[in-house]
């Protein structure tokens, strides 16, 4: 949907995907090395742009632009999709980034103050393709200690592969955020020095 969330870390910003952003979709999801475990999509800009104005109708559906603080370099995009208004819970997906992006934990820590923080969410998950090893791992670093195996959860290209869940209660982010917070900051000084 249309919104105009922003928030921003030490390096990195999220802010509401455009149009303008539809060419930067299309080649992070058609990167060979990105899209092993996603859903086949058209390599069209006008397919893109049909795709973006179909969720500018959505409510509950707020998709981010992962952009570098320091020039506006786009590193990414990443949702926060299938807010459920009635139990403040929502789902947070839809994560790309360029390869060797520094962005990850710091992408991740804006998504979580984003949805616990401006949107009031009291729970937030993320569902992965259980073969998907890396960005399992990932969310497991993060200390996120409710994790469930979902097997057959995703249709992939016609396949029935295993998620995994990762859920955060905003109890748990209140322990989570110091670590991911600290990291984000360990992170931008990499990249400023870089």
């Amino acid at each position: 949907m249309r919104h105009d969330l922003t928030v921003a870390g030490p390096a990195f910003r999220l802010r509401p995907i455009g149009d303008g952003d539809a060419a930067l979709v299309l080649e992070l999801r058609n990167n060979p090395q990105l899209n092993r475990f996603l859903h086949a999509t058209s390599s069209s800009l006008a397919a893109q742009l049909a795709w973006l104005a179909q969720y500018y109708e959505r409510p509950g559906d707020y998709y981010f632009v992962v952009e570098r603080q320091q020039d506006g370099l786009p590193e990414g995009v990443i949702s926060l999709y299938d807010i459920d208004a009635a139990g403040h819970a929502g789902e947070w997906g839809r994560w790309i980034l360029r390869p060797g992006s520094l962005a990850a934990v710091e992408s991740a820590w804006l998504i979580y103050r984003c949805a616990f923080e401006q949107l009031g969410l009291d729970e937030v998950y993320c569902r992965t393709v259980a073969d998907n090893e890396s960005v399992v791992s990932f969310h497991d670093s993060c200390g996120i200690a409710q994790r469930t195996r979902l097997p057959g959860h995703f249709d992939l290209d016609g396949r029935r592969v295993d998620a995994v869940e990762h859920r955060v209660s905003r109890a748990a982010w209140h322990d989570l955020t110091p670590r991911l917070e600290k990291l984000a900051q360990l992170t931008a000084r990499r990249l400023y020095r870089a």
